[in-house]
C-alpha cells in the first residue's frame, strides 16, 4: 500500500487536474462543523455554537487528522480550514494547499431597479439547508414581512417534496419553488438569503449569487472563509483591517451582510439590503471583485498544479522528514499485518 495525495475540497473542478500518477483520497469537511451542528440542535445560540471546537479525544477528528498526516498533500477548500489545520492542529504548511472554487463566470449586472423579492437555494438533502429554511421561515421571515408586506420569499432546491412543502404559504409570501432549472433565475432577485447556522467549507450558493450580481445576507458561518486570506482571524471572522465593522454590521468590504447571529439581526440586515439602493450596488460590485480575487480559475488552478508538482518532485525527501506521517503509516500497516496473522491462525485452528 503506497501513500497518496489527499484530496480535501468541495470543488468539482479540482479532481480532474490531479496528475494521473497520484492517488486522490476524498475526505469529508472538518469535524468542527459537527460540533457546531450539535450545539445548535441542543438549543445553543448561533453565537455560542460558533465557539465550539472538538477535543483531541474526538474519534472523527483523529481519523481526519491521521488521514491528512499520512498524505503528501491536502487540498483545502477554505482558507479558514487551512488556518485551522496549520495553526491549531499543527499540520506542516508544506502539506497544505488552498483549493477553493474555480470559476471563470462572467458576472451578471442587472441593476437594483429591475430586481425584486428574496430567494434562498440549496438541496433539501443537506442538513444545514433544511435547518436554514426552518429558521428562516419560522423566525426570520415574519419580521421581514412585517416591514416589507409586499415582498416574497422564493425557496429553491432539489428533493423538496414531502416535508419541505409545509413551508409553502403563499398568503405569507413564502413560495416553495423546488428544483431550479437554471441558476440564471438568481439574477431576477434583489437579495439571496443564506441563513446557515452550521456547515463547513465554502458555500456554493454565495459564489453563485455573486456571479449573478445578487448580494447575500448570511451569518458568520455562511461567510466563513470567503474573505481575502489576510483579513481572516483564526476564529474565522474578518479583522478590522478588511473594512469590516462587525458590531454594526456595516461591512462594505463584502458582497452583502454576514454578521447576524440571531433572527432579529438577520431580518434587520435583510431589510436593509432590500431597501438601500446605494449600498446594494456597493455590495454587488464587491461580490464581483471577491469572485475574481478569490476564485479566479486560472490563478487557483495554477496554485494547485504547482503544489502537486512540487509534492511529486520532492516526494522521497519530504517523506523521509515526515516523522508523524511515516509513524502513522507504519502503525497502520503493522496493524493490518497482525490482523492478517490472526485470521490465518484462526483458519488453521478450524482445520486442525
Amino acid at each position: 500500500m503506497g501513500q497518496h495525495l489527499c484530496y480535501f475540497t468541495t470543488s468539482d473542478n479540482c479532481e480532474s487536474n490531479v496528475p494521473k500518477s497520484s492517488e486522490a483520497a476524498a475526505l469529508d469537511a472538518l469535524v468542527v462543523a459537527a460540533c457546531v451542528q450539535k450545539a445548535v440542535q441542543d438549543g445553543a445560540s448561533l453565537k455560542e455554537a460558533l465557539t465550539c471546537q472538538p477535543t483531541a479525544t474526538d474519534l472523527e477528528l483523529q481519523r481526519e487528522l491521521a488521514s491528512i498526516h499520512r498524505s503528501d498533500l491536502t487540498l483545502v477548500c477554505s482558507p479558514y480550514e487551512l488556518t485551522l489545520l496549520r495553526d491549531v492542529y499543527s499540520i506542516p504548511h508544506n502539506k497544505l494547499c488552498s483549493a477553493p472554487f474555480f470559476t471563470s463566470a462572467q458576472p451578471h449586472q442587472q441593476p437594483f431597479s429591475s430586481r425584486e423579492h428574496f430567494m434562498t437555494i440549496g438541496t433539501w438533502k443537506h442538513p444545514p439547508n433544511r435547518d436554514g429554511v426552518h429558521w428562516l421561515c419560522l423566525h426570520i421571515w415574519p419580521a421581514i414581512r412585517q416591514q416589507l408586506p409586499h415582498a416574497q420569499l422564493h425557496i429553491y432546491g432539489a428533493h423538496m417534496s414531502g416535508a419541505a412543502q409545509q413551508y409553502h404559504k403563499p398568503a405569507a409570501g413564502v413560495h416553495v419553488k423546488g428544483f431550479a432549472p437554471s441558476l440564471d433565475i438568481m439574477q431576477q432577485y434583489r437579495v439571496c438569503l443564506a441563513p446557515l447556522r452550521f456547515g463547513a467549507g465554502l458555500k456554493g450558493k454565495i459564489v453563485d449569487s455573486w456571479a449573478h450580481g445578487t448580494p447575500v445576507c448570511t451569518t458568520p458561518m455562511g461567510a466563513e472563509g470567503m474573505f481575502p486570506a489576510t483579513s481572516h482571524s483564526p476564529e474565522g471572522f474578518p479583522t478590522a483591517e478588511a473594512g469590516c465593522d462587525a458590531t454594526h454590521g456595516s461591512n462594505m468590504g463584502w458582497g452583502g451582510l454576514w454578521t447576524a447571529t440571531d433572527a432579529e439581526e438577520f431580518a434587520a440586515n435583510a431589510v436593509r439590503m432590500y431597501t438601500s439602493e446605494e449600498e446594494w450596488h456597493v455590495w454587488q460590485q464587491r461580490g464581483f471583485e471577491l469572485l475574481h480575487s478569490l476564485y479566479n480559475k486560472a490563478d487557483r488552478l495554477k496554485t494547485v498544479q504547482e503544489a502537486i508538482s512540487t509534492a511529486v518532485a520532492n516526494q522521497e525527501q519530504r517523506r523521509r522528514q515526515d516523522f508523524v506521517g511515516q509513524m502513522l503509516w507504519s502503525q497502520q500497516l503493522r496493524a493490518t499485518e497482525y490482523f492478517s496473522r490472526w485470521i490465518e491462525l484462526k483458519e488453521q485452528n478450524k482445520r486442525g
